[in-house]
């Protein structure tokens, strides 16, 4: 499991402060995390641009959660897996945030789904995390997506 540095460290701690946001996450989530932390499977990736194996990598994205992220997976031809910072595929041709974001975020956001396209190369190939249709534009075997 991959997840940036900054995101960790403050949902293991400061989001459940006085003050705190801890939305996007619940207290399970963050038992789940601490666990595969201490068994060794997690990740902590440092920033933005970020190798994590020879062509994967990791982009810092706008802050639908305290710093999500989004991967390149390169290739002929490359895609993107948008995860949690592009929703669905009507936000990149409608250039538009979902409403799960902050209208502060908003400008963050757009200029984060453009880097996307340009990263994969066409909007067809940044694959949202939240949209059902992408089981219709890749085969599937059950609720495994097989993009190419």
């Amino acid at each position: 499991m991959w997840i940036q540095k900054e995101e960790f460290r403050y949902y293991t701690g400061p989001a459940w402060q006085p003050g705190g946001n801890h939305g996007g996450i619940d207290p399970d989530d963050v038992t789940e995390l601490v666990h595969v932390n201490t068994e060794g499977r997690l990740r902590l990736v440092n920033g933005d641009n970020v190798e994590l194996f020879p062509g994967i990598r990791a982009y810092s994205g706008a802050r639908h959660t305290y710093a999500s992220q989004y991967v390149r997976v390169a290739g002929n031809p490359p895609f993107v897996l948008a995860s949690d910072s592009c929703y669905l595929y009507r936000n990149l041709t409608e250039h538009k945030a979902s409403d799960t974001f902050s209208k502060e975020d908003y400008p963050a956001i757009i200029k984060n789904q453009e880097r996307m396209i340009e990263l994969a190369g066409s909007p067809e190939r940044v694959v949202p995390g939240h949209d059902a249709l992408q089981f219709l534009r890749f085969p599937t075997q059950g609720r495994i997506a097989r993009i190419r």
